[in-house]
């Protein structure tokens, strides 16, 4: 396994437990932070609209702007190069726009006095309460994203962790038996493929959402248009000029009128986020009763460690 994911809300450790698992690897650790500056050198784009586009605001309907598109091509280049390089482990948000079936994907998760714990040692004098929810709002929105137009489930991990109910040594060796299962993963080549799609799209001025198989490129439409078969005859030229490219399919994508219209994506939208929130929990809820579970498959053991299925 050449690729590992670590993806969780914010004070649950995901940081601590990417950087063990990278010493005993011998893997790269690669942030967010070294992702967007990356980026942002290389295309032109400033660091300050792609924290928003990721962080604040994520491009989702009736926000999926060129300016948005551009920020998304530009990670989506920058994580394709590192996935080709392999031995990596990506911490953060912008792993998970690795497709699934590329490397092996965690959520992480702890307990609410866990979280806050951590979150008073490296914020004192700070209201906790208020502070974790507001980054658990910017988890959702990224999340909402990544379900729309990505097409990303949360019920698509690999594994989730409870950092807080199982030690540490023992979660690195689950982890690193569950990498060593998982040996079936999708060629890189065609998300480097998407990514060079997706820099072309943008550049273009067209907010769509790119994704591959082999030579075959999906283009998912993230706003609203009209004659949308002409539109789409435009876009399948445009990618077909990219080399590589074979058979280009084209579909509606996240625009969904009743959901975000009126709205303003920076405020809490419960409504738009709820069904995600539910999933999370539903996953949260499994994995504090079992204490670890991977490959969701969750198994009852006799003392509280984290196993992996047989």
């Amino acid at each position: 396994m050449s690729v590992i994911t670590f993806f969780g809300r914010k004070y649950t450790g995901t940081n601590q437990l990417a950087e063990k698992a990278a010493d005993i690897l011998g893997y790269r650790v690669v942030s967010d932070r070294e992702v967007i500056a990356t980026a942002a050198r290389e295309y032109g784009l400033k660091e300050k609209d792609m924290d928003v586009s990721i962080f604040d605001s994520p491009p989702l309907p009736g926000y999926f702007t060129p300016g948005k598109a551009r920020c998304i091509a530009g990670v989506k280049s920058i994580l394709a190069r590192e996935v080709a390089r392999g031995q990596v482990i990506f911490c953060g948000f912008l792993g998970e726009l690795i497709p699934s079936d590329i490397g092996l994907h965690l959520l992480v998760t702890a307990s609410d006095r866990f979280r806050r714990g951590r979150f008073s040692k490296a914020n004192d004098g700070s209201n906790a309460s208020d502070q974790i929810r507001l980054s658990d709002e910017a988890f959702l929105r990224w999340s909402l994203y990544l379900n729309h137009a990505e097409n990303r489930q949360p019920q698509d991990y690999d594994g989730v962790v409870n950092v807080s109910r199982t030690g540490q040594t023992e979660l690195i060796r689950v982890i690193l038996e569950a990498a060593d299962k998982k040996r079936q993963e999708k060629d890189p080549k065609a998300f480097r493929l998407a990514a060079r799609v997706s820099r072309v799209m943008a550049e273009k001025g067209h907010p769509v959402a790119v994704s591959a198989s082999g030579d075959r490129v999906d283009l998912r439409v993230n706003k609203p248009v009209m004659m949308l078969s002409r539109y789409e005859k435009k876009l399948s030229a445009l990618a077909r000029s990219v080399k590589g490219v074979g058979t280009v399919s084209t579909q509606s994508g996240c625009y969904r009128a009743d959901i975000c219209s009126g709205h303003e994506f920076n405020a809490p939208n419960e409504v738009a986020w709820q069904p995600i929130k539910q999933a999370y929990d539903q996953l949260y809820s499994q994995v504090d009763a079992r204490h670890a579970f991977l490959n969701r498959t969750p198994v009852l053991v006799s003392r509280p460690m984290a196993v992996i299925p047989a």
